[in-house]
């Protein structure tokens, strides 16, 4: 898969053992989209602000994945910047235990329509990543959410407990939806 690839090549240029505040954990995440996005041939759709203090949202989703052949057609590219398309996907990424949060992040991201959306999250042991990830099906489901969806959902879950010196399998679980619940993904190579 390549965003995991991408997501380790990146982490093992950060330094180990040094603890990451919020600011940094999105910097280190917007850097990751940026990679994923030239792998999938897009662009990041995102605010662009001068002011790093800004959280670059863009409809207050983290990133917003659009061919770059969308931005070559003059009759979809308004004043702005960016084309007015369907994104070929989104990714949110929460910096919060707040299992409500998480849950919000996950509804808005459902609520574009988009091939691909992700949720990015952590929480810090494994007891706590289960009861997360048990939580979401709930909300996919009593919301219904996933029913007769066009696209795909992946769930990333890391573990704080395991520490930042661990490996990337160890640290993140990934979840599909699938037969309408979310499924850990087997043997992902990080």
């Amino acid at each position: 898969m390549c965003f995991t690839r991408i997501i380790k090549s990146e982490y093992q240029k950060y330094p180990k053992g040094k603890k990451w505040a919020d600011p940094e954990w999105t910097e280190f995440m917007r850097k990751v989209m940026d990679c994923v996005a030239e792998a999938m041939r897009c662009e990041v759709a995102r605010l662009r602000p001068e002011n790093k203090e800004e959280s670059g949202e863009y409809l207050n989703i983290d990133a917003f994945f659009i061919d770059k052949s969308a931005y070559n057609d003059k009759k979809l590219v308004k004043p702005y910047g960016d084309p007015l398309v369907l994104p070929s996907a989104v990714v949110e990424f929460e910096n919060s235990y707040d299992i409500e949060k998480i849950s919000y992040c996950l509804w808005k991201t459902l609520c574009i329509r988009a091939r691909i959306r992700v949720l990015i999250c952590y929480q810090s042991s494994k007891d706590k990543v289960e009861s997360l990830k048990n939580k979401l099906e709930d909300v996919v489901r009593n919301g219904r959410l996933m029913k007769e969806a066009d696209g795909d959902l992946l769930v990333i879950i890391g573990n704080e407990r395991v520490g930042e010196e661990a490996p990337l399998e160890e640290y993140f679980t990934a979840f599909e939806w699938q037969n309408d619940r979310l499924e850990k993904i087997e043997n992902l190579k990080w």
